[in-house]
């Protein structure tokens, strides 16, 4: 199969209401029982306290932290500020209040980018409430109007794609931050290459952004409307 390719987990964290640390050592948990090692973790930290960088040390990886000082809590400010500091030749993103649920998750991904002309990748995954049990499994797929909000690929944990003429997300966005970087990703590669294996769980609960989102999603749709017309 040749050499293998560099995986970078790229993961935005924050304090996340008290349960951030918890989350990410679950989600660290979840890496470091991948039979893929050939990877390293990226961290962008958003929080003040130093309470996320101290569980670090509780593990036995390769790591790149990096405190973000700047546009706290922007999660695709600190989204994109994570993605600055992969050097691998896959990006894998995370993020920290969800986990890997195959333990061969990184290798299924990394072999897909071997073996097929792929720029980007998505996953089935499933989700929780407790990191313990799942339920509501989904294969992903691609649709035309995934710029409405119409997300049939769910949220960007599921993805990963080439470090080659890196994308970015809006940071004017907050509901609609996965389903405008899916379009730039269409806009460059065209459509996903769908890996329907369950390889991650996405983590429901209370403080998770569709929960607290106060804003108006209509004003979002007219906002990437406009950006696209207008190119």
């Amino acid at each position: 199969m040749g050499v293998d390719l560099n995986i970078s987990i790229c993961i935005p964290t924050w304090e996340q209401y008290g349960f951030g640390r918890k989350f990410l050592r679950e989600l660290l948990t979840s890496i470091k029982k991948q039979t893929f090692t050939n990877y390293n973790v990226i961290i962008s930290d958003h929080s003040e306290s130093d309470g996320i960088e101290e569980i670090l040390s509780e593990f036995d990886m390769d790591f790149i932290y990096v405190k973000n000082e700047t546009k706290r809590g922007n999660g695709p400010a600190n989204t994109n500020n994570a993605l600055k500091y992969a050097n691998g030749e896959i990006i894998k993103v995370m993020f920290q209040d969800d986990l890997f649920v195959n333990n061969d998750a990184l290798q299924l991904i990394h072999d897909t980018y071997i073996n097929n002309d792929c720029g980007w990748l998505v996953s089935g995954c499933n989700h929780t409430t407790d990191g313990k049990t799942f339920s509501r499994e989904m294969v992903p797929s691609w649709n035309d109007k995934i710029l409405e909000g119409v997300n049939t690929i769910s949220s960007p944990s599921v993805l990963s794609f080439k470090n080659n003429n890196i994308l970015y997300f809006d940071e004017k966005l907050v509901m609609l931050m996965d389903c405008e970087y899916y379009h730039q990703l269409f806009l460059q590669y065209g459509k996903p290459f769908v890996l329907p294996n369950i390889l991650i769980s996405n983590r429901t609960h209370k403080h998770q952004i569709s929960s607290t989102y106060s804003g108006n999603l209509n004003d979002e749709i007219k906002y990437v409307k406009d950006k696209y017309d207008n190119r």
